[in-house]
């Protein structure tokens, strides 16, 4: 009895998962904001949904346990085991270029970037989520998506939207216990 609420008490303590801390916008054509989007699903992305000039980023899914490894298109594999959290950021522009910014509370561990990979990875993410041409999401060529060497829980963009905007999946560590 006392073991089992030492372990409930230990499971309390721990972080439910990662989470999008902040985003900005550094430089555009034209003016954008940066938008997170709350937990109310259900949710569509894709297909000229938003068609503003703005940055979004959506929690996913959170505390996830990989029962397989998991390879992305920029990072290492993650191995089975791992506890992730999913986010999507997108930007639905109207056309024209963005530099933008992103923090999480957790380090990032990859990035999914290519349609297929996106596609592959969506069953991870949460169900209530609708993803319309999954085709053609992903980043274009010329498009940047990269994790800070100096700080691994922000992902730097370089990326130019048009119909149907670019899309990404980050995979972050649990935060670190405080």
């Amino acid at each position: 009895m006392i073991r089992a609420l030492a372990a409930s008490a230990f499971l309390l303590a721990m972080p439910a998962g990662a989470r999008v801390l902040d985003g900005a916008i550094t430089a555009q054509d034209g003016a954008g904001r940066f938008v997170l989007l709350n937990d109310d699903l259900p949710l569509a992305v894709g297909e000229d949904i938003f068609n503003t000039p703005d940055l979004y980023a959506f929690d996913e899914a959170q505390g996830i346990p990989l029962s397989a490894p998991l390879v992305l298109d920029i990072g290492a594999p993650i191995p089975a085991g791992t506890v992730v959290s999913l986010h999507h950021v997108l930007f639905d522009g109207t056309g024209g270029r963005q530099r933008a910014t992103i923090l999480f509370d957790g380090p990032i561990l990859g990035l999914a970037v290519a349609a297929a990979t996106l596609a592959a990875t969506d069953g991870l993410a949460a169900m209530d989520i609708e993803y319309i041409d999954t085709p053609l999401r992903g980043l274009e060529e010329g498009d940047r998506a990269w994790i800070d060497p100096a700080d691994p829980a922000r992902l730097w963009l370089d990326w130019a939207g048009s119909s149907p905007g670019d899309h990404l999946r980050v995979v972050t560590a649990l935060p670190p216990m405080m």
